[in-house]
């Protein structure tokens, strides 16, 4: 029996009773349970590394409670999850982290289904989530891993929404030498899309600065709907080339001026500390006399919250706040923010992927990492404006198609992508490169059957395709297929040459593996026959030009040993 099913309505610490999981990151897993001394809904997040040596799982057990003694070092403040107290169960060999459960989304779904958001409302949630960031930096930490997924929108009450920084466990305390040892011991984390120059060269010492950037590149991307730095971009960044900050013309000027100082490529240059950038933001928000609430979707009953990356990364790749001894008095709440938080009630229902993924587009990589559900998120209420396959206009050539398709994946609009690089694989069914895109918009679109079908005819044709065995890998584990999952990281690793993405996989083939009876440490790679199943009479070497709707019948079991895919998500409204 796992270490899963062995939780399920057990009392740690003698007070909380585990109910269920909501999700997993980079070092466990995470639990809705009951405080039973205290009568509330708590998450609960496990440290499990039973698939390790000794040696390593004491390393990694006394990272995880240098992180939870770095919570506890956080004052409680309303933009900073909190954390109520962390122990271990002796009898499992289980640490955990008690933390509060928080209702609403995490600012990547907004994002993913309202980007660009209103001036006003993306300058008031950036201004949040630097307050929350720089009770950190107060404290001598760095978080390291400043992103939407890490930043959540929480329901305080039935009309306000509150700004939560999550994941203050994944820090860099500021002193050298808990820097050295962090490297050493955990390769500390971040998520490319969003790390600062000096992180991704990975040879400085990380400041302060390193999460400005990263708040920076939040802020861009809520008020324009994109990225300032494409994936050639983030490349010179890391070979050590200073990249000035895009234009950003279609923002006031005053706005320009603050995300192009946090955005500098010279740590000097950039605000010292996300304090300094919240006070900036203040003066900014001054001329707007009302700020339209986020478009939050109402989730009930309260929606996990969105945990730690195994970078993050996490998968990129993950408690945060206040350790309450027990019988010790809560700590006194810090002066609510100003202005008040938006209070108009804005009910929308969610569109978001089923998991961060592993991205492959074109010639460059974009690596995601992140939480990643343990169940299927509800399917949305219909399709985003404009995306259904009758209102698109779609190109004639494939490379035009393919092009628009990954505008469209990048800017999150991710039914509309599907279509496009179909298309883009209609027209050239031979070119690699395009099918793969095509898999990956299945994936996330919630098709994660018909995913790993495409990924696998790919690899029949080019079994050294190192990104399709990691795509394949996010597919199964969407399926519920972790030893799958596992053998096709483990292929991955055999015939990848690239130093950065190795890292990354092997931190996520260390996730995975604390589940002991599904692999061993000295398990060996599958074979490549033994890896690919046996084509199915319903899988072409690329997609048929037919109605959606047939791309996602629910696929036959292949194995016996396999589990059995969720059922698939009704159509979402195209042809």
């Amino acid at each position: 029996m796992s270490w899963e099913a062995l939780l399920q309505g057990r009392r740690l610490g003698g007070r909380y009773r585990v109910l269920d999981p909501i999700g997993r990151g980079g070092m466990g897993a995470v639990y809705r349970a009951v405080d039973e001394r205290l009568g509330r809904l708590v998450a609960v997040k496990i440290l499990a590394v039973p698939a390790l040596d000794p040696e390593a799982r004491a390393r990694v057990r006394a990272r995880f409670l240098r992180e939870a003694r770095a919570a506890a070092a956080l004052p409680h403040h309303p933009n900073v999850v909190t954390v109520f107290d962390y122990g271990t169960d002796e009898e499992l060999g289980l640490d955990y982290l008690v933390m509060e459960l928080l209702r609403g989304q995490d600012l990547a779904r907004v994002l993913a289904r309202a980007a660009p958001l209103p001036l006003p409302t993306g300058l008031w949630i950036l201004r949040e989530a630097a307050r929350g960031v720089a009770v950190g930096h107060r404290a001598g930490l760095v978080h390291r891993d400043v992103k939407p997924g890490n930043i959540f929108l929480a329901r305080a009450g039935d009309d306000d929404i509150q700004v939560k920084v999550l994941d203050f466990g994944i820090v860099k305390a500021i002193e050298e030498d808990t820097w050295g040892q962090l490297t050493q011991e955990g390769r500390a984390p971040l998520s490319p899309l969003y790390a600062a120059p000096e992180q991704l060269r990975g040879l400085e010492r990380i400041t302060p600065a390193a999460d400005v950037f990263a708040l920076g590149v939040v802020g861009v991307q809520m008020l324009t709907g994109r990225r300032p730095y494409d994936d050639a971009a983030r490349n010179r960044m890391a070979l050590g080339e200073a990249v000035p900050p895009p234009p950003l013309s279609e923002l006031p000027g005053e706005v320009r001026a603050v995300l192009h100082r946090a955005l500098d490529p010279d740590p000097a240059r950039r605000y010292p500390d996300a304090g300094a950038l919240a006070r900036d933001l203040d003066a900014v928000l001054r001329a707007f006399p009302e700020i339209p609430p986020p478009p939050v979707a109402d989730e009930r009953p309260p929606a996990p919250l969105p945990v730690w990356e195994a970078t993050a990364p996490a998968p990129a790749a993950p408690d945060d706040a206040t350790l309450l001894a027990p019988g010790a008095a809560p700590p006194a709440r810090a002066a609510p923010s100003a202005p008040a938080t938006p209070t108009r009630r804005r009910r929308l229902a969610t569109w978001a992927g089923p998991l961060a993924l592993l991205l492959s587009l074109g010639a460059a990589a974009a690596w995601y990492f992140g939480w990643r559900p343990a169940e299927r998120p509800s399917p949305p209420a219909g399709p985003p404006p404009d995306t259904a396959a009758d209102t698109l206009t779609l190109p004639t050539d494939a490379p035009t198609a393919n092009l628009e398709g990954r505008r469209r994946y990048l800017a999150g609009d991710y039914a509309a992508a599907l279509e496009f690089f179909r298309r883009a694989v209609e027209l050239d069914p031979t070119n690699l490169e395009y099918r793969n895109n095509y898999a990956l918009a299945l994936l996330r679109t919630g098709n994660a059957a018909a995913a790993e079908r495409e990924l696998e005819a790919i690899l029949r044709q080019d079994p050294n395709r190192a990104r399709a065995y990691a795509n394949l890998a996010d597919a199964r584990l969407a399926l519920g297929d972790t030893a799958g999952a596992i053998a096709a990281f483990q292929r991955f690793l055999l015939v990848s040459q690239n130093p950065r993405e190795r890292a990354v996989v092997e931190r996520r083939l260390q996730e995975l593996q604390r589940v002991p009876e599904l692999v061993r440490p000295s398990q060996p790679p599958q074979p490549i026959d033994t890896l690919l199943r046996a084509p199915r009479r319903d899988t072409a070497p690329s997609p048929p030009p037919t109605p959606p709707d047939t791309a996602r019948a629910k696929p036959p079991s292949a194995t016996p040993a396999r589990p059995a895919p969720p059922p698939p998500p009704p159509p979402n409204g195209r042809r």
